[in-house]
Parts: C-alpha cells; structure tokens; sequence
C-alpha cells in the first residue's frame, strides 16, 4: 500500500513541462571536408550545440574551426586527429583536442553563422574550407507561452483566468500530495504476529 501511495504522489508531483529537446549536431570533417557538408536550415534552434570532431588522418594534419557572426566570433584550438594516451586511458597531454564543442546559447545566437575549417600540414595553412548554420529561435505556440505578438493578441483573458485558476488548483493538488506523503511516509509500519499452533 505504501509502494502505492508513494507511487501516485510522485506521478502527482510530477509537472508537464514543454520546450524543445536540446539538440547536439557533429560534423566530422575529413580529408574530403565537413561531412554533411551542409547543416539544414532547420535542424538548430537557440541553446542547441556542434560538434566539430577532427577526422583527417593525413599526416600531420591539424585544423582550426573559426565561427563568426555579426561581428562575433568564436575560435577552436588546434584540433588533430589522433591524442595520446596513457596505459590508464588518460590523456598524456591535456591540451591536445580532437573535438570542438561550440553551443549557440540564448536568442542573439539565432541567424546565420559563417564557419571556416582552416587546414594545416606542419602548422603551415594549406587549405580554408567555408560553411555556415542556421540557428533559429526557440518558438513555443502553446497557449500559455508565445514569444509570437499576433498569437499573444488573439488569447482571451477569459481562458487566461481559466488557464491560471486551473494551474492554482494543480499546485494546491500537488502541495497536499507533497503533505500526504510525508505523513504517510512517517507512520511506523504495522506489523502482523501470527500465532504458531
């Protein structure tokens, strides 16, 4: 019965939540170039993130990731394709990357980015590649939550009231759940004897 109890205070407690999922993009870039070569327009939203991982294997190759919009600009350190490790798996030397990971955090990351792969051989610049992605801005049209003005304007305050009364009563539902469930949770179990005969 407890099981049960603790089972249903949590599923009460638990609240709907709705925004995107974040979303982790990689682009390999090898000796042919960034694969995909081309990030769909649509795929990033603001808080989403890249992954460059360096996969040219041609000898001594290094390759520096640079993106940059309006003015802004953000620079990856030199990343190649293999690091060194130890018997223990750790890096030998904690400054070599193989993997940039760049996040497009909050709505003035939202447009487009140029990205420039610069290939090096010896640390001599061989060859530039260029690219970009789009990132779009993190739209909820949901009737509680729009960052849309036309939609906003066309709510009611009539289902505003009823949506805040609704989320009133969902939040006193969930503080006397809270309540029943410590109680619950503090009385002693009972325990049954059974005579032998």
């Amino acid at each position: 019965m407890r099981s049960f109890v603790v089972a249903m205070a949590m599923l009460l407690l638990a609240a709907p939540v709705a925004a995107h999922e974040l979303v982790i993009y990689t682009v390999i870039v090898n000796d042919e170039g960034p694969q995909p070569a081309y990030v769909p327009a649509t795929a990033l939203k603001a808080g989403d993130s890249v992954w460059f991982w360096m996969k040219d294997s041609t000898e001594n190759m290094s390759l520096v990731i640079e993106l940059s919009k309006d003015g802004a600009s953000a620079r990856s350190p030199t990343l190649v394709y293999e690091c060194a490790l130890d018997e223990n798996g750790s890096l030998v030397d904690d400054n070599c990357k193989n993997r940039f990971e760049f996040t497009f955090n909050g709505n003035e990351s939202t447009g487009l980015w140029n990205v420039s792969y610069m290939k090096s051989i010896n640390g001599t610049l061989t060859e530039t590649l260029y690219g970009s992605v789009t990132i779009n801005e993190d739209v909820h049209l949901d009737a509680n939550h729009s960052h849309d003005d036309s939609v906003q304007s066309e709510l009611d305050t009539k289902s505003s009231d009823d949506t805040s009364m609704i989320q009133t009563l969902a939040i006193a539902v969930a503080i006397l759940s809270a309540l029943g469930l410590g109680i619950v949770l503090m009385m002693p179990e009972k325990k049954t004897f059974v005579e032998e005969e």
